[in-house]
């Protein structure tokens, strides 16, 4: 047990580390959408639907890659905080819209895809 809570926590921070680096490459490019959120997320359900799709049952590799660097990467708490902050002051409904369904369909899509095409 000890074992696996060490490598979900260096996966973790290996995960945090890329997600704040893509995030902010692509955020300071464009500025309209948070789209380095959207980049990490969507990029992170393809991993997670691609090993799972292979069917690796090693758990250190779930531990440390899925549970771990992946879900670093991917990041929902983010998401709600950008959609909260796209709602006040100046709220852009059709802006809000798109982005909210780019995350969600996008996310689902991506990892049904990638899942599918390794299973």
């Amino acid at each position: 047990m000890i074992k696996t809570m060490i490598l979900v926590m260096l996966g973790g921070g290996i995960g945090a580390m890329i997600r704040a680096i893509i995030s902010n490459y692509f955020n300071q490019f464009i500025t309209k959408l948070p789209v380095g959120t959207l980049i990490v997320n969507i990029m992170g359900c393809v991993l997670i639907g691609t090993v799972s799709g292979l069917s690796l049952h090693i758990n250190w590799i779930n531990s440390f890659f899925i549970t771990g660097i992946l879900g670093g990467l991917t990041t929902f708490s983010t998401l709600s905080n950008e959609l909260v902050g796209m709602v006040s002051p100046k709220f852009k409904p059709i802006p809000f819209i798109i982005y909210t369904l780019l995350q969600f369909v996008g996310a689902f899509l991506s990892c049904y895809w990638a899942y599918h095409l390794f299973q």
